[in-house]
């Protein structure tokens, strides 16, 4: 029951039904051609294909009766003979179609034979590598193509969120232990004074809030996976909004602002709570790492994009970092990350979040002279 549901079988089918059909009817042709072509070229008494006598014949002329008999036999014996041998040519002519036919359709469906073989045997371990094939240029070929696409796709996409999991948990764990560390000091401890377990809580709750601010952005990971509902928001009042919140922090930095805003509208398409977040993480990356003095914002038109730059005039980003900057919990100082609090996951959801408003961000940075952070919102 499987073969008989299977496309080789099908087309197997297929293939000897048209064979079968096109013989029937190069057969039936012969023998009207024949038929004809005896009767009014060489003038012998016909019967039609099935057995009926030809009246209309032409007479022979010049032959005696005897001779007349003997060509009409003649031609009538080879007529049939003809006939014959054409009507059971057909019977071998379709197990032939038939055996030919399943053998052609098996070579040309082998690929996907194969493809089929190579789909059962991924696994997490493999799900990343390609089908060898050889291109034919044909529609298999270009669907072992989109599997190997496909497949590159998914491990890529595997191997980036195993190694996200790994990393959040690595995150998570640490501060876990510290916490649990210091709590079973202070409980087995009884000569702890009042100063000192003042220290742990203190340490604790620092830990705590680190994990709170990492479990609030993986959160935002995963929004970003779904759909976002986007409205047209003003890039003014998302940068003058961001600016406030972080005012005081730059203050303390002994950090100046300064802003440069274009007269024209400056309207995208875009989530105005993510894409606040997307800026406010820029400017607090620069406003707690970058060491320098002030901070420049500018937004402008150019053409149908807007872009906006926040340039900073601190110690920059070494160049052999800032290919990765954009990825998840990588930080350039592996030091910081437990003093200031940061997860490294910052500017990978900046980065999720531009994108998602039809843009792209991008960056530049010189030693002891900064670092620029260009994003552009293209017009849809």
């Amino acid at each position: 029951m499987k073969f008989i549901k299977s496309l080789k079988f099908k087309l197997t089918i297929w293939y000897s039904v048209l064979l079968s059909l096109f013989c029937i009817i190069f057969v039936v042709g012969i023998n009207l051609w024949l038929n004809n072509y005896m009767q009014k070229n060489i003038g012998v008494p016909m019967r039609g294909y099935w057995g009926e006598i030809i009246e209309d014949r032409p007479l022979f002329k010049n032959l005696t009766d005897d001779q007349i008999t003997i060509i009409t036999e003649s031609r009538l014996a080879d007529l049939s003979n003809i006939r014959d041998v054409t009507l059971y040519s057909i019977i071998p002519l379709v197990l032939l179609s038939f055996v030919g036919g399943y053998i052609i359709a098996d070579i040309m469906l082998r690929p996907l034979t194969k493809l089929k073989d190579e789909i059962k045997s991924k696994s997490t371990e493999n799900l990343g590598e390609e089908i060898e094939f050889t291109d034919n240029g044909d529609e298999i070929s270009e669907l072992i193509k989109s599997f190997n696409i496909m497949s590159r796709r998914l491990g890529k996409s595997f191997d980036s969120q195993k190694e996200f999991v790994e990393n959040a948990s690595h995150e998570l764990k640490t501060p876990l232990a510290i916490i649990q560390a210091s709590l079973d000091t202070a409980l087995e401890d009884g000569t702890f004074s009042k100063e000192e377990l003042r220290e742990v809580l203190e340490s604790s709750k620092e830990n705590v809030k680190f994990m709170n601010q990492l479990t609030e952005d993986l959160l935002l990971f995963s929004v970003l996976e779904q759909k976002i509902t986007m409205e047209d928001v003003n890039l003014k009042d998302v940068v003058n909004h961001s600016i406030k919140d972080l005012e005081i922090k730059a203050k303390e930095k002994g950090i100046e602002i300064k802003k440069t805003f274009d007269k024209s509208k400056l309207t995208i398409n875009a989530n105005p709570i993510l894409l606040q977040r997307a800026v406010m993480n820029i400017l607090e990356n620069a406003i707690k790492y970058s060491e320098g003095s002030e901070i420049n914002i500018e937004v402008k038109k150019i053409d149908k994009d807007i872009e906006l730059l926040i340039q900073d005039n601190g110690k920059g980003i070494p160049k052999k970092h800032l290919d990765k900057i954009f990825e998840r919990f990588y930080r350039v100082d592996k030091s910081r990350s437990r003093e200031t609090g940061g997860s490294g996951l910052g500017l990978a959801i900046t980065k999720g979040i531009i994108e998602k408003s039809n843009g792209e961000i991008s960056v530049e940075s010189i030693k002891n002279k900064g670092t620029s952070f260009k994003l552009i919102f293209r017009k849809e």
